[in-house]
């Protein structure tokens, strides 16, 4: 096909124009700096990438096992015959009555009276005869044992945790299944009759604890549910328990509990409020035949249509699918095939059904929260093998997590291996990005997951190394959120990796696809990517004729009243499509989004605002705003200088302008909001980098957070904010509330991406450099480092001090022991020598911890000729704050 005349005429342009609009302002450049919920990226000067930071999502792109896309065995020395798994954790039943466990175990799923993970499978129970629940971290696991009797273990709905297998309770009946619900448990005997126990039992005499009391009035039944519900009765909370069975002759009944709206047959409660909640005791008929039957699993279209004939469906109570966090669905034919399906209504075309395996006998799935549709299936076949594929972020595949140097995180650069150079680094929360020199786009670590191509029920494949992303083009530039990236093609033309922009009505399949030009939208010169807290996205794109563009919102999009409002379908239309921006000048040279709101840099240094006005990210007051937080004309930022360049995270925490005396002025949740804060290092800030909130990613974090990378023109790069995954790349694991230097790979100077350039000298660095490794997590943890000297110092002592509250402190002896802190402080290495900043001294803090309670320590590392002398000199330094486990 020939190439259109109007297509070779931009080929022509594009260059020139780009090279005209690179020439007008020193904000345009590679991007060399990177930095993610809890890592970073740097380019070098040879085009080399370093990384540092956490690891346990692959983000560092060494040495993890996070996801297998086919089925592997895994080696259990018995003859399984059923499986049960959780978000964390998997339990199989062999035919000897044995319970095997593994996975992850912070709130003792795994059984084994310990908190300690554990990738390989153990006994945990003998005599059992049927696994019923595998609670994970939501609730207890349940197993029946072979007279009947239920026993538990695993976290528990009143607090704490049960280590080892205990009888949950004395039935005077041989029980075939357990369910549970928050306080109250419910068994069904061989006979066919309902036993419960706990706290709200339905129709007992009261809410408080009870034994394991019979329903009479039920004939025998097949199967039941039971959940807790609450009613709110004058503000007031009121808890009550509810059962619903089925009998063999296919009745529906229940009992307990029943609210409503409106008038009913029990007490209404409240003024205005209709509720009501009446006691059904004895049972009573239920008008349905089966309550549960609309919710009942069916089988895929396409297997009725083909005939295929689902003989069992593995379905999970309430508790087990919370537990699982996995809603597809599983089905098992006579002959053993296994199939998986996706509900059809809101999964794309050709998406929804698989055909898993053949000559299975059970099955069970999972999904991790780490990552939506990062799905996991565990299955067992009729000669005893178990087999498990897709993700191992909660070792589920039996792999133990790999881990670089002996750690999970590195708090110092190193090497991230790339088949040639570089020239520019992105991040997301959790993944990481590289852009080669041919165009070439790599990705790696959970954030960067897409879906299998060659998957017919959406599985995520994570890419745990540099992997390549197969595009139809090459990419001149890419900006990056969560899941979702927008490139920059030669030709100016815009692509999303999922069909985002392609049109009011995507296909769904989610492939790359050139966003729309049908309003308009010229050969675009750059773009920015943006989004929120709950997977929305945001795109800003700048034309060659300086117009600009957005896609995700409506803010700016349309004019201002009293001209007519878009209706509801158009302003869904809006949002996939770009429309462009009114109210900016024709001359701007940069863009920039941040969850809801958008920025603009004009060629005078004049930086734009416009969208949600969150967390103060437009530099104004909630009274200078009004009652409207969504600003529709686009406002003009009071920057106390010209701005050379704008940069944001892709959540919504912050925005950042360097500006043309070498500061930086930031807005946003990470930068006191409206009142914003102000950066200036001892050298001009010329490019930085500002990180995904943890908040963001869905893991635990303080109320105010995050981590900023700064690259200076000395070509050194410095970091600021949270640090205690090793993300500041300064070598230890805590915050810094000052920037500090980023440490070289070796850790004896500072990372320098200009090495042709001289340093600026400055003393507002650390007084002497740590290396150090952090391994396992709050309940298993190991953490050591390498202490570097200070100039002049010459032999001394090194020490290290914990706290967790600033007032009581431990102290470590020579004999690698904790304890109080004492008058005469011993040093925990004595005699060394700290001469030299090139010539380290290793330390082993906490060789290998196993317990709890360490959240919140913080430990201090610092060297002198006696402890006196350390102190008088300040030379000494937090190297670790233990955050809550997540």
């Amino acid at each position: 096909m020939a190439t259109p005349p109007w297509r070779r005429a931009l080929a022509c342009l594009l260059p020139a124009l780009l090279a005209g609009w690179a020439s007008s302002t020193s904000a345009v450049h590679a991007q060399s700096i990177a930095t993610g919920a809890r890592h970073g990226l740097a380019l070098q000067a040879d085009g080399s990438v370093l990384a540092w930071g956490d690891n346990r999502l692959a983000q560092r792109g060494a040495g993890t096992t996070l996801y297998v896309p086919t089925a592997r065995e895994i080696a259990l020395p018995a003859k399984a015959v059923a499986v049960q798994a959780s978000s964390t954790s998997a339990l199989v039943l062999d035919d000897q009555g044995n319970v095997w466990s593994w996975g992850t175990n912070r709130r003792g799923e795994l059984g084994d009276g310990t908190r300690t993970d554990r990738p390989t499978p153990r006994i945990v129970f003998r005599n059992a005869a049927r696994i019923t629940i595998n609670g994970g971290t939501s609730s207890p696991s349940f197993v029946i044992d072979k007279d009947g009797q239920p026993w538990w273990w695993g976290p528990m709905y009143a607090g704490g945790e049960v280590l080892v297998p205990t009888r949950a309770a004395q039935v005077p009946a041989r029980l075939v299944s357990v369910g549970q619900y928050g306080p109250t448990t419910a068994g069904l005997d061989d006979k066919g009759v309902i036993w419960a126990w706990g706290e709200y039992v339905p129709c007992a005499a009261s809410t408080g604890p009870s034994g394991p009391v019979a329903m009479a009035g039920l004939p025998p039944i097949e199967r039941f549910y039971i959940q807790l519900s609450a009613v709110w009765p004058e503000g007031v909370r009121t808890l009550f328990s509810r059962a619903e069975a089925v009998d063999t002759s296919g009745r529906a009944w229940k009992w307990g509990g029943e609210a409503g709206f409106g008038p009913g047959p029990g007490p209404t409660f409240g003024i205005g409020m209709p509720w009501y909640l009446n006691t059904l005791c004895p049972p009573v008929r239920s008008p349905q035949d089966d309550p549960r039957e609309p919710y009942a699993p069916k089988a895929h279209s396409e297997l009725v249509r083909a005939g295929t004939v689902i003989e069992r469906f593995i379905t999970s109570d309430s508790a087990q699918a919370q537990a699982s966090n996995a809603y597809t669905t599983l089905g098992i034919t006579a002959d053993g095939e296994l199939w998986q399906w996706r509900d059809e209504y809101n999964a794309p075309p050709g998406m929804t059904l698989r055909r898993e395996a053949s000559n299975v006998a059970d099955a069970s799935r999972y999904s991790t929260r780490e990552r939506e549709g990062a799905l996991g299936l565990i299955y067992v076949t009729r000669d005893g093998k178990v087999y498990a594929k897709g993700t191992n972020y909660n070792l589920h595949l039996g792999i133990a997590r790999a881990e670089a140097d002996g750690a999970e995180a590195v708090s110092s650069p190193q090497n991230v291996q790339l088949p040639s150079a570089a020239v520019s680094v992105h991040a997301n929360g959790t993944g990481s990005y590289a852009l080669l020199k041919d165009g070439t786009l790599l990705a790696w670590g959970a954030g960067a997951g897409q879906l299998d191509r060659f998957s017919d029920i959406g599985w995520y494949a994570v890419p745990e190394r540099p992997s390549q992303v197969a595009l139809p083009f090459a990419i001149a530039r890419i900006a990056v959120a969560q899941g979702r990236w927008l490139a920059l093609d030669t030709d100016g033309g815009v692509w999303s990796s999922d069909e985002w922009g392609s049109g009011p009505q995507a296909s769904g399949v989610l492939r790359p696809t050139m966003v729309s030009r049908a309003n308009g939208l010229p050969a675009a010169r750059a773009i920015s990517l943006g989004g929120t807290a709950n997977g929305g996205s945001l795109a800003s794109i700048l034309g060659v004729d300086g117009s600009v563009w957005t896609m995700g919102s409506s803010a700016g999009v349309f004019p201002p009243p009293p001209a007519p409002r878009p209706g509801l379908d158009e302003y869904f239309s809006q949002m996939r499509v770009p429309r462009k921006v009114l109210g900016l000048p024709l001359s701007i040279v940069q863009v920039a989004s941040v969850g809801r709101s958008s920025y603009a840099l004009d060629a005078s240094g004049g930086v734009w605002f416009w969208g949600q006005h969150a967390y103060g990210l437009g530099g104004r007051s909630a009274a200078q705003l009004g009652i409207d937080l969504v600003v529709n004309e686009p406002y003009l930022l009071p920057l106390p200088h010209k701005a050379v360049s704008i940069h944001t995270n892709a959540n919504d925490e912050g925005f950042c302008a360097v500006l043309a005396d070498g500061s930086a002025q930031c807005y946003g949740r990470m930068f006191n909001e409206h009142a914003g804060r102000a950066f200036r290092l001892h050298a001009p800030i010329e490019e930085l980098s500002i990180g995904v909130a943890e908040r963001g990613q869905g893991l635990i974090a303080d109320e105010r957070e995050g981590t900023v990378h700064f690259r200076l023109a000395d070509g050194t790069v410095w970091a600021w904010g949270r640090g205690r995954y090793g993300q500041l790349g300064n070598g230890t694991f805590a915050n810094a509330a000052e920037p500090t230097p980023v440490n070289n790979d070796a850790g004896t100077g500072d990372l320098d991406l200009a090495p042709a350039t001289p340093n600026v000298p400055t003393a507002s660095r650390p007084p002497f450099r740590v290396k150090t490794r952090l391994a396992g997590n709050l309940r298993t943890l190991s953490f050591d480092a390498d202490v570097f000297g200070s100039v002049g110092l010459g032999a001394g002592n090194l020490y290290a001090f914990a706290t967790a509250d600033l007032r009581t402190w431990m102290q470590l002896d020579g004999q690698g022991q904790w304890g109080p802190l004492r008058a005469t402080v011993p040093a925990a290495a004595s005699n060394v020598p700290l001469g030299s900043e090139a010539q380290s001294t290793p330390l082993a803090i906490l060789p290998q911890f196993s317990g709890t309670g360490l959240a919140g320590v913080r430990v201090f590392v610092g060297q002198g000729r006696d402890a006196q002398e350390m102190l008088s000199a300040r030379r000494f330094r937090e190297v670790l704050e233990l955050a809550p486990e997540d």
